[in-house]
C-alpha cells in the first residue's frame, strides 16, 4: 500500500510534473492526480495512528496549487 510519505513524494511529482507540462488539461490532470496521492497519504496516516491523524494530516498537508 505504501506509506505517508511515499504518497506525499509521489504528490509533490506529481506538482512538478504540472508545473513542467505546458499543456493547461495536461496541467489540471497532473494537480488532480496530486490531490489524489495527498488524500491517500491522509488516510494512511489517520488509519496507522488514530489519535494522530487528525492532528498529522492537518499540519503535513501538500498545498497543491496551480501553477499558473
Amino acid at each position: 500500500m505504501g506509506t505517508s510519505q511515499d504518497h506525499r513524494k509521489w504528490a509533490e511529482e506529481c506538482v512538478a510534473m504540472a508545473h513542467a507540462s505546458d499543456d493547461h488539461t495536461d496541467k489540471a490532470l497532473w494537480l488532480t492526480l496530486a490531490q489524489s496521492w495527498v488524500r491517500l497519504a491522509e488516510h494512511v496516516t489517520r488509519a496507522e495512528s488514530p489519535a494522530r491523524g487528525a492532528e498529522d494530516a492537518s499540519e503535513a498537508t501538500l498545498a497543491v496549487h496551480s501553477p499558473d
